[in-house]
């Protein structure tokens, strides 16, 4: 790893792991807010992603642009989702919910839904071309513990300090 690349992986980690004392104000905090939270995850997320991987740089190269893209396209349509989701739960607390208005968000949020799915599916096919069959190994491993660790944390922000 050349110098400019470690040091621009540190700087990254640090703006991402100051996003952890904000992480609970950003959830129910301003649009602007929640956008730097996932933002500065998404940079975590890469950096260890090097790490774990050990990603050449032409790998880094070919890879960070792909994830970066994917995760911003992905990051828009959970927005939309999320509001959708949100209008649909007030639609489904009338009394009685209109059957138009519901399968029109049902359909919104599936079409979401299967948007992201496509979008993952993208990044696979462009991971299966650029990793190693370990490196791809490594990839699964990585995600799933990225994600079982981010969730835990964030639940113990959400419960608040002393409660873990």
């Amino acid at each position: 790893m050349t110098t400019r690349r470690f040091i621009a992986s540190g700087v990254v980690l640090i703006l991402a792991l100051g996003a952890w004392p904000r992480a609970a104000a950003a959830q129910t905090g301003p649009p602007q807010e929640r956008a730097r939270l996932r933002e500065r995850l998404s940079d975590l997320y890469l950096v260890r992603l090097t790490r774990a991987l050990e990603l050449t740089e032409e790998q880094t190269a070919k890879l960070y642009p792909v994830l970066t893209r994917a995760e911003k396209e992905k990051s828009a349509l959970q927005r939309q989702m999320g509001l959708d989701l949100r209008s649909l739960r007030d639609e489904m607390a009338k009394t009685p919910p209109g059957d138009k208005a519901v399968l029109e968000m049902v359909r919104r949020i599936q079409e979401a839904r299967r948007a992201i799915r496509q979008k993952d599916e993208e990044v696979e096919a462009v991971l299966e071309t650029v990793l190693s069959p370990v490196q791809r190994g490594r990839y699964i491993l990585f995600s799933v513990d990225f994600l079982r660790s981010m969730g835990e944390s964030l639940g113990r922000i959400r419960r608040g300090p002393g409660v873990y």
